[in-house]
C-alpha cells in the first residue's frame, strides 16, 4: 500500500501552494469593486463600501477579510478600512498599477490555466482551446480587455524600466524602434533618458492609435508611432532596434521570421535588444522567475521562455551576430544584444 510522506509539513505544504488561486481571486474581486479607489481619500466603515459597492454586507466584509490577512488593506479598531502601500498597487491609473494585471489575470487569461493539461497533452494553446480564437485575436475583437492588458504590460514595465536603463548604455544611438512597443512606456522612458535621441514606436495600427495619444508633451518631437504586422516587414534605418517581452510570444519559426524582418532592415552595424527573461541553462531544480512565466506564456501563446542557448539559435538562424548577455535587477528582463 503507498503511504504519504512521513513530513505532513509537505503535505501543508501543498495545500498552501495548490490553494493560492484563492488569494488571486480575492485580488481579483478587489479589483473589480474598486476597493482601493474608494479608500483613496480616508478610511471608510463597511456600510458606506457596501453602498458604494452595490454588495452584500456580510460577504463583502469576508472578502475584506481575508484580503486584510494578507496585508492588502487594513481594518482598523472601529471596523473601518483603510488604504495601505500594498493595497495603493491596486489603484486605477496611477504608474506602476497592478489593478490592470489582476483584471486580465484572473478575467480572460483564468479558462486557459483551466485548460492547462489540454495544453500539456497535444501541446496546442489552452487559451485558444478555451476562448475559440487566438489571444492577439481575442483583444481586437475585445479592444476593451486589450487596452486593460496595454495597461497592465505598462505596470509591470514600471517596474523593470529603471533596471533596462541602468543596465544598458542607449545614448550612443539616434535612431531607436521599440517593435511591438505597446503603450511606449519603455520608449518614454528611454528617451527622457537620452535627449538627442529620436524614436519610433512599432505595434499592430489598433494599438498605435491608442498609442499616439499617450506620447508625453516633451517627447511629441522626438517620438513617433507606425502601425505594421512585423511578419510582413519593420520600418528601416534606425541604428537601435528593440523588443520587450515580444519574442517570447512566439514559437521559433515566427520569432526567427519576425526576427529575419528585423535584420532585413537593419544597416549593418546596427544592434539589436531582446529584452525577455533568459532561463540559465543546465539551471536544473534551480528557482528562476522565468520558469513560473514561461507557463503563463504556455497557456497564453505559441510561445515559451528561452534559455540563452535557444535564443542563440534564433539569432544564427535569422542571419544575426549574437553580442553579449546582460542582466539586470529582475530575471525576468535579461537583454540579449545582438548586431548585423
Amino acid at each position: 500500500m503507498k503511504k504519504l510522506p512521513e513530513k505532513p509539513e509537505l503535505s501543508f505544504k501543498m495545500y498552501e501552494l495548490i490553494s493560492g488561486y484563492w488569494v488571486a481571486a480575492c485580488i481579483h474581486s478587489v479589483a473589480q469593486l474598486d476597493i482601493a479607489d474608494k479608500l483613496l481619500n480616508g478610511p471608510k466603515t463597511l456600510s458606506e463600501l457596501v453602498e458604494e459597492t452595490e454588495s452584500d454586507e456580510k460577504s463583502l466584509y469576508r472578502l475584506l477579510r481575508a484580503v486584510t490577512s494578507v496585508g492588502i488593506f487594513k481594518e482598523r479598531g472601529d471596523g473601518a478600512f483603510e488604504l495601505n502601500d500594498f493595497g495603493a498597487t491596486l489603484l486605477t491609473d496611477v504608474p506602476g498599477s497592478v489593478k490592470p494585471w489582476a483584471l486580465a489575470n484572473l478575467g480572460e487569461h483564468y479558462p486557459a490555466f483551466g485548460e492547462l493539461t489540454y495544453g500539456v497533452k497535444t501541446g496546442k494553446v489552452a487559451f485558444e482551446h478555451a476562448h475559440g480564437i487566438p489571444v492577439w485575436e481575442y483583444y481586437k475583437q475585445n479592444p476593451e480587455a486589450g487596452f486593460n492588458l496595454a495597461k497592465a504590460m505598462a505596470g509591470m514595465s514600471g517596474a523593470v524600466l529603471k533596471t533596462i536603463i541602468d543596465a544598458y548604455d542607449f545614448s550612443p544611438y539616434k535612431t531607436l524602434i521599440d517593435l511591438g512597443g505597446g503603450n511606449g512606456a519603455m520608449m518614454f522612458a528611454i528617451l527622457s533618458a537620452t535627449p538627442e535621441s529620436t524614436g519610433i514606436i512599432f505595434d499592430e495600427p489598433y494599438v498605435v492609435e491608442q498609442t499616439v495619444q499617450h506620447i508625453p508633451e516633451d517627447l511629441k518631437q522626438r517620438c513617433a508611432v507606425v502601425g505594421g504586422n512585423f511578419f510582413e516587414d519593420v520600418p528601416a534605418g534606425a541604428d537601435l532596434y528593440m523588443t520587450k517581452w515580444v519574442i517570447h510570444d512566439w514559437n521559433d519559426d515566427e520569432s526567427i521570421k519576425i526576427l529575419k524582418n528585423v535584420q532585413k532592415s537593419m544597416p549593418m552595424g546596427g544592434k539589436l535588444l531582446i529584452v525577455d527573461s533568459v532561463i540559465p541553462d543546465n539551471s536544473r531544480n534551480t528557482p528562476h522567475a522565468g520558469k513560473l512565466l514561461d507557463i503563463n506564456i504556455m497557456a497564453m501563446t505559441t510561445g515559451k521562455e528561452r534559455t540563452l542557448s535557444e535564443f542563440k539559435f534564433l539569432l544564427e538562424s535569422a542571419g544575426l551576430t549574437f553580442k553579449r548577455l546582460i542582466q539586470t535587477a529582475t530575471e525576468v528582463s535579461s537583454i540579449v544584444e545582438c548586431e548585423k
